[in-house]
């Protein structure tokens, strides 16, 4: 399927579109509340060097690290014929790039989870520059969008959850669900959802979102479906410049 973006500074141009998941960094110092499997192998990726792992072993977990990685387990109890799992949360300190990433982590009745720890601030500057070396304006905000479409963005971007209404039409709901900041590049990416209100055939277009309501920046807006029947919903991707803001 083939989608159109709307670049504020020239023609439209045409990308593939793939499904979008939602996608979450955890960053460090700030306690994180975080759900991993009581049964299976759990594992976190460090985007540079894993240093060390801290828990508490009376609580039933079990850990070891690896280069960029370290895997998590809760221990499992026999009691006669039976299998008993851990139920009890339990803090985790894991030391990645020589920061501290805080996990509160609650066991459950899920398969293995695959957590991804941002990058140190200091550090997310250097990748994103690095990241976008040589990439026109143009081009860097066709590359985030893409990034968007997959749900897959490097580990140094900074990725929030919003959740703010937004009111351009009478003819659609407009909930803002995801902001993702490029540090060092001056980037950032608004997923907006957006649903039909109408009893018929709503058209969507990428103007509609050319407003200072979202942004006096913008670089380019891609809409997912543009004809939208009753209660339909669809996603759309509006990219802007942080430093340009008023």
């Amino acid at each position: 399927m083939i989608h159109k973006i709307l670049t504020a500074a020239a023609a439209s141009v045409l990308l593939l579109l793939t499904s979008a998941h939602a996608y979450t960094m955890i960053t460090p110092e700030i306690p994180v509340m975080v759900e991993m499997s009581n049964r299976d192998v759990n594992r976190i990726v460090c985007p540079g060097q894993m240093n060390d792992l801290i828990f508490s072993q009376e609580k039933g977990l079990t850990g070891h690290f690896s280069a960029t990685n370290a895997f998590i387990k809760f221990k499992i109890k026999e009691q006669g014929e039976e299998y008993v799992y851990a139920d009890t949360p339990s803090e985790l300190f894991v030391v990645c790039s020589d920061a501290v990433y805080t996990l509160l982590v609650t066991p459950r009745d899920i398969p293995s989870v695959t957590l991804r720890l941002a990058s140190p601030r200091g550090n997310s500057f250097k990748e994103n520059i690095a990241h976008y070396r040589n990439l026109p304006l143009e081009k860097q905000a066709l590359q985030i969008i893409r990034e968007a479409y997959s749900g897959t963005y490097p580990s140094s971007y900074r990725v929030s959850a919003p959740d703010v209404q937004l009111n351009l039409s009478p003819d659609v709901a407009i909930q803002l669900l995801q902001s993702v900041e490029v540090d060092g590049i001056g980037l950032r990416l608004k997923k907006y959802r957006a649903k039909s209100l109408k009893q018929e055939a709503v058209v969507l277009d990428e103007s509609l979102f050319l407003s200072p309501l979202v942004s006096r920046s913008i670089l380019a807006v891609a809409v997912e479906e543009h004809t939208l029947a009753p209660g339909n919903t669809t996603l759309v991707y509006v990219v802007d410049k942080k430093e340009s803001e008023q």
